[in-house]
């Protein structure tokens, strides 16, 4: 348990003491800090540390802030400038609060050093007091140093996941009085217990510790005001105690809470603690905590929340955005969770390292459990740094550190000391929690050894992804308990359904990730649940990573963007019993080059779907039809084994053929949810027809290797770009600017491409009311935070390309945007445009360059 100084609490009447200042009325204030000045640091390692004297080249940046926003690598270190008022504070302290900053934080007040912390993803505070000014502004300045050589041992490297210097969470400047709470190892210094629960009362131990910076002995009142979950009063108890001079002690509470309402997936009873402290009758600090009454426990290998037992169903989670990478600020967390709680889990794992403040807040008040996850990982792979490899003293503090900062949420029923790394220094870590908490489970995410000091050990298991058959993840024991298992799934990568082809960060067909995900939620949730208590999907989002593309890991259920994939409606048919889901796949594939009859599937939990296609109903499936399609292994000595595939609830699939062309797929189950997309089947080399009344007709297309068709749907945000399906465009749309909703597109083969260069013309529908033509296309350059150059060749390419649409009557819009390469990199896109009256013809000379034409009918007058 926690190594504090104990003072054992006396109740009653608490002693004047008319030598201590009268504290303000509001005991705390608290100021978010967010518009900073920012600069780098050039200073060689081991240069004195001293704010910087210089006035010019500072940036106005906004925390939460990393370096790549301001251009500059990740392994580097900046300065952070700002100023405070501290006028009419001679009576109070000034504390800094910093939620995270990669990763060595020194922080000055007025030029004098207050203090220093080492670690990316906790909290840390400081006392600025010492140092501030009463009659003119203060300067705050701050040093967040995330270099290769000042991070070593301080869980800051890890080859699984990028850690992106600069202040990253947000940042605070609390006020309160001269005795106050203190912000113990980086937490709220308010630590709720709950004990002994039953049906009829509950005891709820309170530790709150309180510093004494005065040069005499305080009599202090702790009082702690507890409401119950629909907001009535539920008990109020109190302490006095005297705190030496100078002296920083817990005091110790404890309260009985009448019939407490207890915290439970999905029900997620919170009880609201507000801590008062007070000197001499007069307020000096306050502190409101939450709380939820629960106990976990493990028995025979199964899970027992407050005596029953659960199976918990969920997903893993970094805390990262595409846009903002780990500064997500938040927002990008309230969707998420929001979309957790429409996907249906129970449990998230935060991995791989501590998350922010308000992701925990989130699952508290969702009921979904939470596995924390303390930030040694990877260590065992290529790209590991050795001075993590072994058990450091800021390890052991960073552990004890992500104890203590998130002690008081009951969503966490699980700590873990690590994911894929040292056994023996995990081992270590393992104690360290059990030292600081009796009250959860300790746990390791494991690929080889299994560490010590663990009240279990899940695996990751990858069978039918690294290697081996999807029937592989049958295997006990290490299936039982999951800690990760996925696929890569990537938006523009098709086989023919039923096609068990893959390879591993190059090719990574939906199709495939579909199947993956079959067997293990029918197992899971259908087959063998009794056995399988725990179970994590890796992963919720993507995430940047040296993976797929040397860009990201893309086995989400959603893109690094937040766009759902198929497999995401999956996982919420099964589930969400208690709403129905009714999906149709493959809206990504737009353009169809297999077998007409391949095959059209459908997620959905309702009892049966119809299909209609083009008007036509082609037939109703029961939920439970489906099946698998059986695999094939080959042994080194070449010997064939199958093995049968497996039914699979909440799949339909039929084999339908498509009608060359545009086909409009629907599916319901005739209870009023539905689902339909349109796509386009193209057999043999011959570019699909146009449809008599298509805004686009005559297309043509000058490269015979390069065919156009014209897609007469509406272009989707985040959707693909280009035509092929093997990896050879990997291009995708990202935000669309709001000019071009509803526009259709002209779909071809990757621009960039030298050898698929083409020269594009078309006519416009003389039956049309007109149209407005837009081209999309990439002009060399990138936004600044993903540290990519300026691509000269592709410059030069839009600068030529830009004088042919001159030459074409196009002229520039104001929408400027955003989308992906071939190579999944972010990078910047210009926008033209001109008016096509009914009839006209319009020829546009090609270029080897990222681009699309686009066209959106004229309103109807």
């Amino acid at each position: 348990m926690f190594k504090f100084i104990l003072v054992i609490a006396a109740l009653g009447a608490v002693p004047l003491l008319s030598a201590l200042p009268q504290a303000t009325p509001s005991p705390r204030e608290t100021t978010a800090l967010v518009a900073w000045k920012f600069i780098e640091d050039k200073n060689p390692a081991g240069a004195a540390l001293e704010p910087p004297s210089q006035t010019v080249g500072w940036q106005a940046v906004t925390v939460p802030h990393i370096f790549r926003q301001s251009g500059l690598p990740d392994n580097t270190a900046g300065w952070y400038r700002i100023s405070f008022d501290a006028a009419a504070g001679h009576d109070r302290r000034f504390l800094l609060m910093l939620e995270g900053a990669a990763t060595v934080k020194d922080v000055f007040v007025n030029g004098r050093h207050i203090g220093r912390h080492v670690g990316a993803f906790t909290a840390s505070a400081f006392d600025l007091t010492p140092a501030v000014q009463f009659d003119r502004p203060n300067e705050l300045v701050i040093r967040v140093g995330n270099r290769d050589d000042e991070v070593v041992g301080s869980l800051a490297r890890s080859p699984l996941f990028y850690v992106n210097g600069g202040m990253f969470r947000h940042a605070w400047l609390v006020k309160t009085g001269m005795v106050h709470i203190a912000p113990d190892s980086g937490s709220s210094g308010v630590y709720l217990t709950p004990a002994a629960i039953t049906a009829g009362q509950a005891e709820l131990g309170v530790r709150t510790v309180v510093r004494n910076p005065l040069a005499i002995p305080a009599n202090v009142l702790v009082r702690h005001f507890v409401t119950a979950p629909d907001g009535a009063a539920a008990a109020e108890f109190q302490v006095a105690q005297t705190v030496p001079a100078g002296a920083t002690v817990t005091v110790t509470a404890r309260g009985l809470i009448p019939h407490p309402q207890l915290w439970d997936l999905g029900r997620p009873n919170l009880y609201t603690v507000r801590t008062e402290l007070s000197v001499n009758g007069v307020p000096s600090d306050a502190v409101t905590e939450r709380t939820g009454f629960r106990t976990i426990a493990m028995k025979n290998g199964k899970f027992l929340l407050n005596g029953r037992e659960v199976q918990f169903r969920g997903v893993n989670k970094h805390e990262q955005s595409e846009d903002a990478w780990n500064a997500v600020g938040d927002e990008a967390p309230r969707n998420d969770f929001q979309m957790l709680a429409d996907l249906g889990v129970n449990a998230v794992r935060l991995a791989h390292y501590p998350h922010s403040h308000l992701e925990y807040d989130l699952a508290d008040r969702q009921g979904i459990a939470v596995w924390a996850e303390n930030g040694f990982a990877g260590q065992v792979w290529k790209g590991a740094v050795n001075g993590d490899k072994a058990v450091t003293a800021d390890g052991e503090r960073l552990t004890r550190e992500m104890v203590r900062q998130n002690w008081n949420h009951p969503a966490i029923l699980f700590w873990s000391c690590g994911n894929e790394t040292i056994a023996a220094t995990a081992s270590r870590y393992a104690e360290v929690i059990h030292e600081e908490d009796s009250t959860r489970l300790v746990t390791y995410a494991a690929n080889i050894s299994e560490p010590q000091n663990c009240d279990f050990v899940a695996w990751n298991t990858y069978a039918g992804w690294y290697g081996g058959q999807l029937s592989g993840f049958k295997a006990m024991p290490r299936n039982a308990l999951i800690s990760e298992t996925g696929a890569g799934d990537w938006l523009t990568h098709h086989v023919p359904y039923g096609t068990f082809r893959w390879s591993v960060d190059k090719f990574e067909p939906e199709e495939y990730a579909e199947m993956f995900t079959e067997y293990r939620l029918q197992t899971v949730c259908r087959d063998d649940t009794e056995n399988r208590p725990l179970f994590f999907w890796w992963v919720f989002r993507e995430f940047y990573d040296h993976k797929f593309r040397d860009n990201r890991n893309t086995k989400g259920l959603i893109t690094l963007a937040g766009q759902p994939k198929d497999i995401y409606f999956l996982f919420q048919a099964f589930l969400h019993s208690d709403r129905p889901v009714v999906h149709l796949n493959g809206r990504t594939h737009f353009l169809r080059r297999f077998a007409a009859d391949n095959g059209i599937k459908a997620y959905a939990n309702t009892p049966t779907l119809t299909l209609t296609v083009n008007g036509v109903t082609r037939g109703t499936q029961r939920n439970g039809d489906y099946r698998l399609p059986d695999s094939e292994s080959k042994a080194k000595n070449g010997a064939v084994t199958t093995t049968p595939g497996i039914p699979v609830a909440n799949v339909f699939f039929w084999k339908t053929p498509l009608a060359p062309g545009r086909n409009v797929i629907a599916i319901s189950d005739g209870h009023g949810h539905d689902d339909q997309m349109i796509v386009y089947q193209q057999s043999g080399g011959t570019p699909p027809p146009a449809a008599p009344d298509a805004l686009v007709q005559d297309l043509r297309s000058s490269n015979p290797a390069n065919p156009a068709v014209f897609i007469d749907r509406a272009i989707e945000a985040q959707g693909p770009v280009y035509t092929d399906v093997d990896g050879s465009s990997d291009n995708t749309f990202d935000l669309l600017p709001a000019v071009i909703d509803g526009a259709s597109w002209i779909a071809t083969r990757r621009l960039s491409d030298p050898a698929l260069k083409t020269n594009l013309g078309f006519r416009l529908n003389p039956a049309s009311k007109g149209a407005t033509v837009f081209v999309l296309f990439s002009t060399g350059t990138h936004p600044v935070i993903t540290l990519k150059p300026q691509e000269p060749a592709v410059a030069a390419a839009a600068e030529a390309f830009a004088r042919s649409l001159t030459a074409a009557g196009f002229k520039p819009t104001d929408s400027k945007t955003i989308w992906r390469d071939h190579g999944l990199n972010r990078t910047d896109a210009a926008l033209w445009s001109r008016p096509l009256a009914p009839g006209e013809a319009l020829s546009l000379p090609g270029e080897t360059l990222d681009y699309v034409v686009l066209l959106k009918p004229a309103a109807h007058p």
